[in-house]
């Protein structure tokens, strides 16, 4: 019998990329539930052997009905048929996270949560970089806990993960990821620093003192959907935590040269500034270690790499895409009137 796979969200980039991968895999059986929004003209509608439930995660109970729903219609929980691994791109409060705990409890046997380096922004740091360890709260007035909310609620997510999941009910693991590149990037980020390049003459990119000297933690699309495999492949025996990044680092600065040069033989053109609009980092943490996930013999994309394949995407084939390129217009655009 095939073994089940779930995939949370995974509408586009990376879970498009897993979805894609895992299909072709004959030994699985794999759904994926999420809202259905379009992006990259759906893309992922046109992957084969794989099975959509539309769902929405806002009504965290309705939820929780909806996967007791498609559990009994797989037979999950008889003779026991059990989901071999849920992959949740989609949890972005702790109660999400509840509400899949609830109904996967002893019928999952792992369970991959996909976390963010923002959680760093608020725990206490005390080395760079940053060790998986370095995940303890700093006190925060309610004003900074909304300042950083995206940070605030993914490490409320894992916090409800490390404090309530029985042992025995499922195995997880928690992948904390930086900025993420790739093909089909679906943040706009990195399709927008594109567009302000091509435009460098006229939009100089803004450096402060900052930008000068920080270094920047990022990761390739394909070696997060790598990772995954490999846990589905390799179920820990213990709850587990990892940074997940490439070996190298990067300056903003030095990023701009790299994508520029695929553009053009121009120098970049720099305006120092007291404080830059910039698109990378999204955290103020610093970078991260990943020399724990490397231990288990993972080995990562080289940057450049990776960046040559995410800048020719967006070069050669991103311009296909209509309403992707309005909305990364439209951030570039906001940036250089911030």
């Amino acid at each position: 019998m095939k073994k089940l796979i779930l995939v949370l969200g995974g509408s586009t980039f990376m879970g498009k990329e897993l979805l894609q991968d895992l299909s072709q895999n004959e030994s699985y059986e794999v759904h994926y539930i999420n809202r259905g929004k379009n992006y990259w003209n759906n893309a992922v509608n046109q992957i084969k052997n794989i099975y959509y439930t539309y769902g929405n995660r806002e009504d965290t109970n309705d939820f929780t009905t909806l996967l007791r729903y498609l559990q009994k219609k797989l037979n999950v929980g008889i003779d026991g048929r059990k989901w071999e691994t849920v992959i949740d791109f989609s949890a972005f409060y702790s109660n999400q996270v509840k509400s899949v705990y609830a109904a996967l409890r002893g019928l999952c046997n792992l369970y991959i949560f996909i976390s963010t380096d923002s959680i760093y922004d608020i725990c206490k740091i005390k080395e760079i970089p940053i060790t998986e360890d370095q995940d303890q709260r700093k006190d925060l007035q309610e004003s900074q806990k909304k300042r950083e909310s995206y940070g605030h609620n993914k490490l409320k997510c894992e916090e409800f993960l490390k404090n309530y999941v029985i042992e025995g009910s499922f195995r997880y693991v928690i992948l904390r990821l930086p900025d993420v590149i790739g093909p089909f990037d679906d943040s706009g980020r990195f399709f927008a620093l594109v567009k302000w390049l091509k435009q460098n003459d006229k939009y100089p990119i803004q450096v402060d003192q900052v930008v000068q000297s920080e270094q920047i933690s990022f990761v390739y699309s394909t070696d997060v959907v790598n990772c995954i495999k490999y846990f589905i492949q390799n179920i820990p025996q213990q709850n587990q935590i990892y940074n997940v990044c490439f070996d190298e680092t990067i300056s903003y600065i030095e990023l701009a040269q790299v994508i520029l040069n695929k553009i053009s033989d121009k120098q970049l053109n720099i305006k120092h500034v007291t404080e830059a609009s910039k698109f990378y980092p999204s955290v103020d943490c610093g970078v991260i270690n990943n020399k724990k996930i490397k231990e288990l013999g993972i080995q990562f994309t080289p940057l450049m790499t990776a960046l040559d394949k995410t800048i020719d995407f967006f070069l050669k084939e991103a311009h296909n895409y209509e309403a992707e390129n309005k909305a990364a217009m439209d951030k570039l655009n906001r940036k250089l009137n911030a």
